[in-house]
């Protein structure tokens, strides 16, 4: 298991069963990178805090090396985010589940704490 996460919007749906995000240099471990170049099968889980909500998310990943096709990584990559990617990875989902909403904590980032303080809905 490898965290990614990046400004809002960072995962892209290029297709109907796919999607994608640009992937940046990490903490030099590979663990991701490393193991999808043994193994294509990927999971993911995305966390909607403030809604209590979580999606799983399982498929088969490419990645593609920025130099293989630079105008899918300009189209991944949100140009107001300094850090400068170094392939993409994209994802054949194959399958996705709306997981039980329980134990999840509700968390806010300041902008949405700051809108409930002002209009009581995030």
């Amino acid at each position: 298991m490898q965290f990614r996460g990046g400004p809002r919007g960072f995962l892209k749906v290029p297709g109907e069963k796919t999607i994608a995000y640009a992937d940046f240099r990490g903490n030099r471990q590979y663990l991701s990178v490393g193991n999808l170049s043994k193994n294509e099968r990927i999971s993911l889980i995305l966390m909607d805090y403030p809604n209590q909500r979580r999606l799983k998310i399982w498929g088969r990943a490419t990645l593609i090396d920025k130099g293989e096709n630079p105008e899918l990584i300009k189209q991944l990559h949100n140009e107001n985010y300094s850090a400068r990617p170094e392939r993409a990875v994209v994802i054949s989902v194959e399958a996705f589940d709306w997981n039980c909403p329980q134990h999840i904590p509700q968390r806010y980032t300041l902008d949405e704490f700051q809108q409930f303080l002002t209009t009581g809905a995030i």
